[in-house]
């Protein structure tokens, strides 16, 4: 099993895993449809996970598994699983809409430097991915009774999410461009 961390800066409640495109590949259109009202949104190359806090930091773990694990504890909630085909390398990252790529997770000490890593998907493979989210039930709640006793600086502990590609099937690889 495959498995990566990092915490991402959700803004405009929102944050994506996404494909990584090359230089010089095109890119496709991935505009996330907001009015879907879903709480995970699929474009090609990416996933849209909106949350239910405006602006805050999130524990992201993606993974690649053989079966959907079993479910450990209640305080983890299911939000669906959706079809997934690699667009094109299935080097997936994790970034916020106006913070850019996450930053390690254990990096998310002070000090700490770089990118969270990639999780790489195989290019030929269709998959099933299961997203999961902690503490969504009531998130929305502590962050507006954390505003109220002027906590503004409180960013961290709202939501946390995982996301498990498991292989499904194969697809047509795509031509080289």
């Amino acid at each position: 099993m495959d498995i990566v961390s990092g915490v991402v800066g959700i803004a405009y409640s929102h944050f994506y895993i996404a494909e990584h495109v090359e230089e010089g590949v095109e890119s496709v259109d991935n505009l996330p449809d907001f009015h879907a009202d879903e709480p995970v949104i699929v474009t090609p190359g990416m996933l849209t996970i909106v949350s239910c806090v405006q602006e805050h930091d999130a524990w992201v773990t993606l993974m690649v598994a053989e079966a959907e694990p079993v479910q450990q504890t209640e305080r983890w909630q299911s939000l669906g699983s959706w079809p997934y085909r690699p667009v094109h390398t299935g080097r997936m990252g994790i970034s916020g809409p106006t913070t850019g790529p996450a930053v390690p997770a254990l990096g998310w000490l002070p000090g700490s430097q770089g990118y969270a890593p990639t999780l790489t998907l195989h290019p030929a493979t269709i998959y099933t991915v299961h997203v999961y989210v902690r503490g969504r039930e009531d998130s929305r709640a502590r962050y507006e009774a954390a505003m109220v006793r002027e906590e503004w600086g409180l960013r961290e502990g709202f939501e946390d999410y995982v996301a498990i590609f498991i292989p499904a099937g194969e697809q047509a690889a795509r031509a080289a461009g």
